[in-house]
């Protein structure tokens, strides 16, 4: 079996997988201490914005051939949900406690991100080092409608809805913590 196979089965099966279910126990841990009356909207807020910038990796990896510009752009998004993790972290501490396993949970979060877009570094390294054609297209070879489609959705329904669950909840309660 080809490396590149074997690499691409790891992001898919073993890495995405392993952030869900470390998204599922930050949600729990969320709910356990009652975000909503702690640390309130702005915690909520920093969380969709974190989700927004692993949306922008993800659905790149999903539909775009990966280059240059792709490449440069989940780096940029990696950073930006890393930068956000810590202004996250940092005000919550001040409004809430943030448990051992929340605090594992977080780094599962936090490097999942990181190592996934060093993987399609590796991946598509010829690709990007060629910096040819245009910056921004849809998959030369893309994934099946399918599993474009499965990926999409269990991103959208097992990530995504935690995080908006979260955020209507605080916001329905009126906890602004400052």
């Amino acid at each position: 079996m080809q490396l590149r196979t074997l690499l691409s089965g790891f992001l898919t099966s073993v890495l995405y997988p392993m952030w869900l279910v470390a998204g599922a126990g930050d949600y729990l841990c969320h709910r356990r201490t009652h975000i909503e009356r702690t640390s309130g909207i702005t915690e909520s807020w920093l969380h969709v914005a974190q989700f927004a910038s692993i949306a922008i990796i993800f659905v790149a990896a999903v539909l775009l051939e990966i280059t240059l510009a792709v490449l440069i752009a989940m780096i940029v998004a990696v950073i930006a949900h890393t930068v956000l993790s810590f202004i996250d972290v940092s005000y919550t501490m001040r409004h809430r406690h943030i448990s051992t396993l929340e605090q594992h949970v977080h780094g599962l979060l936090d490097v999942i991100p990181i190592v996934a877009v060093g993987l399609l570094a590796i991946l598509y390294w010829e690709e990007v080092s060629l910096a040819s054609g245009a910056p921004l297209r849809l998959k030369d070879e893309p994934l099946s409608r399918v599993q474009a489609g499965v990926l999409l959705a269990s991103f959208g329904v097992l990530a995504g809805t935690p995080i908006f669950e979260e955020w209507f909840r605080t916001r329905r309660s009126g906890s602004m913590s400052a």
